[in-house]
């Protein structure tokens, strides 16, 4: 996909949050600046908000007719950066084709069933290499390594540290953050997802993996946003590896996200911390009663 067209797609999507936050546009040229765009992309935007019923044009502005709903933004697979991209896609295929600890992966191989480049497999590679489960052999070949219980507890504490930060850091972010709209969004996903789990468990990891970077990335700090790709593919790699009582531990994780959404969105900070914590203690029993020790 072209990186114009990625950008008129997050542009579409941050336009919606912000008319859910009561924001009007009162000209192409005021919505060009607002969200950073040229005025083409601007005018893009707007005709496809008509066009879908969300917009109309009057009084020489622009007149919001609807609030957005789900299935009006563009989806996260044609929006996300090649970085996100590759995190996201990366993990789906070692639990699709189940790569176990010492298994060896080419750059090439991944670039070819991905349609990214080789340059960009490499740089993902070698950034996931920092944390120890993946490393580097002669050639373009690297082996994926397992787990510890001493690895499963420093990760534990990280990000625990990180996760409760973040919590107080989002319980402030003022009524018009774009966060607010993409939180309670986030809430529907959620009951939606529980209403048809037996179908659907499956699809938790992507849920959850995109649960987590929202409230990382929402806290604005680039290390706490980075440390959601480890997190992402360890728990979920380990997830997905051990398959007694998935089904289960979705829902039961799906519903910790819940008591978690609802308390941010209440702005309980203590209700939002003992949920967390209760969250994140659940993942780590998890992380340990899937790896062979």
């Amino acid at each position: 996909m072209a990186r114009s067209d990625k950008l008129y797609k997050r542009s579409y999507n941050a336009c919606l949050d912000r008319l859910a936050l009561g924001w009007e546009v009162s000209s192409i040229s005021g919505l060009a600046r607002d969200l950073g765009v040229s005025r083409n992309t601007a005018r893009r935007i707007v005709v496809t908000l008509c066009t879908n019923g969300l917009l109309v044009e009057r009084g020489g502005g622009f007149k919001a007719l609807r609030n957005a709903i789900g299935t009006d933004y563009f989806s996260d697979e044609v929006v996300l950066s090649t970085e996100d991209f590759l995190e996201s896609s990366f993990m789906e295929l070692i639990l699709r084709e189940d790569i176990t600890p010492g298994a060896r992966i080419r750059e090439a191989a991944i670039a070819r069933q991905l349609d990214v480049s080789t340059s960009s497999v490499r740089e993902f590679l070698i950034k996931l290499s920092r944390f120890g489960f993946i490393r580097k052999e002669p050639g373009k070949s690297w082996v994926f390594d397992g787990f510890n219980r001493a690895y499963a507890d420093e990760l534990h504490e990280v990000r625990l540290l990180f996760e409760m930060r973040t919590i107080e850091k989002l319980i402030v972010l003022p009524e018009e953050d774009r966060f607010w709209p993409s939180i309670s969004r986030m809430l529907a996903e959620h009951r939606e997802f529980l209403k048809h789990y037996e179908e659907r468990y499956l699809e938790f990891p992507k849920l959850d993996a995109r649960f987590h970077r929202l409230l990382n990335q929402a806290s604005r700090n680039r290390f706490m946003d980075s440390f959601q790709d480890v997190i992402a593919l360890i728990f979920h790699y380990h997830y997905r590896w051990n398959k007694v009582d998935e089904k289960e531990r979705n829902c039961t994780a799906a519903r910790e996200h819940i008591r978690i959404i609802e308390a941010i969105i209440l702005r309980n900070t203590q209700e939002a911390k003992n949920a967390l914590e209760a969250h994140l203690k659940t993942a780590e029993v998890t992380l340990k009663k899937s790896v062979e020790w």
